[in-house]
């Protein structure tokens, strides 16, 4: 799973939602209409990579995206940019690309959730107005496997800011923020006027007043502000958050907070600065004052690892952790802490770091600016050795 690191997410923009140059005006017309196209992508020669030993055996495509993508169970979400429009591609495990959509060049925001019944969904955003999409925002689900509208367009007051279905305007209060339902589209009503809507995490709505955190939805929990020494004007989700994970990052300020359990509310970890979630073992990994934490079913291990404040977790995968240190990548057994070897010992190139993966260890990596997806095709030198 991708990782979610406080420090750099709040320097940088909201998950989903990326300036892009150029002065706002009414994108040229053309069809957003989902289509279905069903077509397998070519292997790429990743010759020229350092590749992560857990992808080694299998086939690498390149979908060709420009911005992070999202996923859900085998599908993988996202965009190519172009100067007027983006290119949405939603691609599988197997390499093939299920559907694409156009959208104008700044609507850059979407996410991927679930509806009543679990189904995985894609949310795009869209505005007949503006190319910027900064007015007249609309947003609108689709099946994320076949593309099928599930609901919308919906009037939303701005951009996608994220985790998930939550939208606002550039200048907007922090109360004014919209959430919509994933399953529904429909606006969550809080009742309250100085509720904020915090995120979205697959159907879960978080939302927090000056005195409780509060999930409804999916999920439904509450804690309580004072008793775990948080201030409401500084509580915020953490922007590049993985909003399909088992786990809700905070800030509570200056880039630390804690890190909740989705389904119960728990506290695993009250001052993490990053985290992630091995989605082949569900183990999570949290760095922050005690250093590097494992939680998984058995409990906590603090691993016996050095990690300064220079030190930002990069991902965690397949039972290893990968640590970035200014312009070095280490990796980690997410068991003992002792250095482990991640990568052939004899590669050279652009080293690819993991990012989101699916329980079977199938999932894109980031070599520069390129994004790969490795498929549960097997590659044919690996099947002639």
């Amino acid at each position: 799973m991708r990782t979610r690191r406080l420090l750099s997410a709040l320097a940088g923009p909201l998950i989903g939602f990326f300036a892009l140059a150029g002065c706002s005006q009414a994108p040229d017309d053309f069809d957003r209409t989902p289509e279905q196209v069903t077509t397998e992508l070519d292997a790429v020669d990743a010759s020229d990579l350092q590749l992560p030993l857990i992808i080694e055996p299998l086939e690498l495509v390149e979908p060709g995206w420009d911005l992070p993508p999202a996923h859900l169970g085998e599908v993988f979400l996202s965009a190519s940019t172009g100067d007027e429009t983006l290119d949405f591609s939603a691609v599988d495990i197997h390499g093939s690309t299920l559907w694409q959509a156009k959208r104008p060049s700044g609507c850059t925001g979407f996410t991927a959730s679930v509806d009543a019944d679990g189904t995985p969904l894609a949310v795009l955003t869209d505005s007949d107005s503006s190319t910027d999409c900064d007015e007249d925002v609309t947003a609108s689900a689709y099946d994320l496997e076949t593309g099928e509208q599930e609901w919308g367009p919906v009037d939303v007051p701005g951009p996608m800011r994220g985790p998930g279905t939550v939208f606002a305007a550039e200048d907007a209060e922090p109360t004014e923020a919209l959430a919509l339902d994933p399953a529904t589209g429909e606006a969550v009503q809080d009742g309250a006027s100085d509720v904020r809507r915090l995120g979205e995490y697959r159907g879960t709505i978080l939302s927090t007043d000056d005195k409780t955190l509060r999930a409804t939805g999916e999920q439904s929990w509450e804690l309580s502000l004072p008793d775990n020494g948080w201030n409401a004007d500084e509580l915020r989700a953490v922007p590049e958050a993985d909003p399909g994970g088992d786990v809700i990052a905070l800030d509570a300020g200056d880039g630390v907070g804690p890190v909740l359990d989705r389904e119960t509310g728990e506290l695993l970890d009250d001052d993490a600065r990053g985290v992630a979630q091995d989605a082949n073992t569900g183990a999570i990994v949290t760095l922050g004052k005690q250093g590097l934490t494992v939680i998984d079913d058995t409990g906590k291990n603090e691993l016996p690892v050095s990690v300064p404040q220079s030190v930002e977790l990069e991902a965690t995968v397949g039972g290893l952790i990968y640590l970035r240190e200014e312009g070095t990548l280490r990796v980690h057994n997410a068991m003992t802490g002792s250095l482990a070897r991640g990568y052939p010992a004899d590669g050279s190139g652009v080293v690819a770091v993991p990012g989101a993966f699916t329980p079977d260890g199938l999932g894109t990596v980031q070599a520069g600016d390129r994004t790969l997806l490795a498929t549960d095709r097997v590659a044919e030198d690996s099947e002639d050795g």
